[in-house]
């Protein structure tokens, strides 16, 4: 049961591009509203919206401003560029792009793409689309199970398609791409041996720029960029440790090794360290300014006890939360445990942060939001009624959550529809 759960998540040369992507890399400091990729800007996770609900009802519509069919699977998030939702879905020979309005829910457009090919190795649970789109305000892109990848403009209209290739996955893949700059970068890990790439695609016309072959075992992750005193990196976790690159070219810049089995939680930025749930085997915090193997010289720290299987941290203040069974709270400068609270249920999900609350939903739907420091004290619980793997998106005081079938969004406090 432990492998299948974490198939799941087993999980982002114009001036506007250009704008957006520095807007994807992540800083300290404020955010902006957009929410343009897989855990929003930075991959973060974390928004500077105060006044999301802290209680909604489903069955009456109290507090739902809208939802909305989706018309194929997936277990990819959604996210959000200004009066527009993008997200994912396929099946058997069948892929799409989907763009609805945020303020009503109205179905604007799809983007179809056939799938060709069949993984070896995949579960249910992954579904055909797992990855979640990441855009530049300009265009969309989306990647699927079968190395089917494609971006689309802001209206729908095709813009390219490519295909990286059926890749060798047990579960099915399950990475988001990320931006930066005129690069589309894919974290295109695999079992095979010789077969696991970063990959680093033209962001207007589809073509390779780059490739790095890499040898840190297979990912369920998504990557990061980061902006660091030394200059950009995009940082990657897989089953044997944490990686950085330059996102220039493609240049190794450090690594730390670290076993970890089917590893899934994707990393976050806090403080100046790469922070990195290795699955169950702990959380640990890595300074940056490092180049080559720095596993001895670089983790600031270590915490063996703050594991996860799927879920991704996420960082707030002068703490950083780790999800699983209990929602764990760690001082962000030492690692050390500074609160703790019981959860209930699987969480494929990860946590957001909006303000001061922290959302967490299971995989039955259930919504848990705590404050978000060491008290992790309770504010609010609701539950949408029907499973929810994908993490929620956070835009203009908004929630937008997909679940199995449906895409919810739950309005602001105290607004009226």
């Amino acid at each position: 049961m432990k492998r299948i759960a974490l198939a799941h998540v087993l999980a982002m040369a114009l001036p506007l591009l250009g704008l957006a992507a520095n807007e994807n890399i992540a800083k300290s400091g404020t955010q902006p509203a957009n929410w343009p990729m897989f855990r929003g800007p930075g991959g973060l996770a974390a928004a500077t919206d105060k006044n999301t609900a802290t209680g909604w009802d489903v069955a009456t519509g109290q507090g739902i401003l809208w939802k909305s069919d989706v018309p194929l699977p997936g277990a990819g998030s959604p996210i959000v560029w200004g009066d527009r939702v993008f997200l994912a879905g396929a099946a058997d020979g069948q892929a799409a792009l989907f763009c609805f309005n945020a303020q009503t829910g109205k179905l604007l457009w799809r983007g179809d793409l056939p799938l060709t090919g069949r993984p070896q190795s995949y579960h249910e649970s992954t579904t055909f689309a797992a990855s979640t789109p990441v855009t530049d305000g300009s265009r969309v892109y989306a990647i699927f199970v079968t190395g089917a990848i494609a971006a689309f403009k802001m209206d729908g209209t095709p813009a390219w398609k490519n295909n990286l290739g059926l890749p060798d996955m047990p579960y099915g893949y399950a990475s988001s791409p990320v931006l930066y700059k005129n690069l589309l970068l894919v974290q295109y890990d695999q079992d095979a041996a010789g077969a696991a790439a970063l990959i680093a695609l033209d962001a207007q016309s589809g073509k390779q720029v780059w490739q790095t072959k890499r040898t840190m075992g297979a990912s369920w992750c998504s990557p990061i960029v980061i902006e660091t005193a030394k200059g950009p990196q995009v940082v990657l976790v897989s089953c044997d440790g944490v990686a950085a690159y330059d996102p220039k070219d493609g240049r190794e810049i450090w690594t730390v090794k670290g076993a970890a089995t089917d590893i899934t939680p994707s990393p976050i930025y806090s403080k100046g360290m790469v922070i990195a749930t290795l699955g169950n085997t702990g959380t640990l915090a890595i300074r940056t300014d490092g180049t080559g193997d720095v596993t001895a010289t670089h983790v600031a720290w270590r915490n063996d006890d703050a594991g996860s299987e799927v879920a991704s941290p996420v960082a707030g203040g002068d703490w950083v939360f780790v999800p699983s069974y209990s929602m764990m709270c760690l001082n962000a400068a030492d690692g050390k445990k500074a609160g703790e609270r019981e959860l209930t249920g699987t969480f494929f999900a990860s946590p957001v942060l909006a303000g001061s609350k922290i959302y967490l939903i299971n995989r039955e739907g259930a919504v848990t939001i705590l404050k978000a420091d060491k008290s992790l004290d309770l504010l609010g619980k609701t539950a949408f009624g029907e499973p929810v793997d994908a993490s929620p998106a956070v835009a203009g005081g908004c929630l937008f959550v997909r679940t199995h079938k449906r895409l919810f969004c739950i309005q602001p406090e105290g607004s009226k529809k």
